[in-house]
């Protein structure tokens, strides 16, 4: 018998899909925006490549390949992927 952990809900699926979209869509974007003068299509193509890494296991694949690669690159978007959500942090008070 499976678990309920190895079938994802009903809508996971189409989520998945709908937000992989929209990173595309983002990063597109960004590359038409980056054609205008000034930084717009960098902040763009950024949440675009946010949203493609967190619903893509083969992007992530290769940007961990290209991080390895390249980290004076990549460093900073690898630092803004894995900051904690929340505001929180896991030092105790008063340190």
């Amino acid at each position: 018998m499976a678990s309920s952990q190895d079938n994802p809900p009903q809508g996971f699926a189409v989520k998945k899909s709908v937000l992989l979209s929209i990173g595309w869509i983002l990063v597109a974007t960004g590359g038409v925006v980056g054609l205008v003068p000034g930084p717009g299509g960098i902040p763009i193509s950024g949440a675009g490549l946010v949203l493609i890494l967190s619903q893509s296991y083969t992007a992530k694949r290769v940007f961990i390949r290209w991080q390895h690669r390249h980290p004076r690159l990549l460093g900073p978007l690898r630092r803004f992927l894995s900051r904690k959500k929340g505001g929180r942090s896991d030092k105790p008070v008063g340190t």
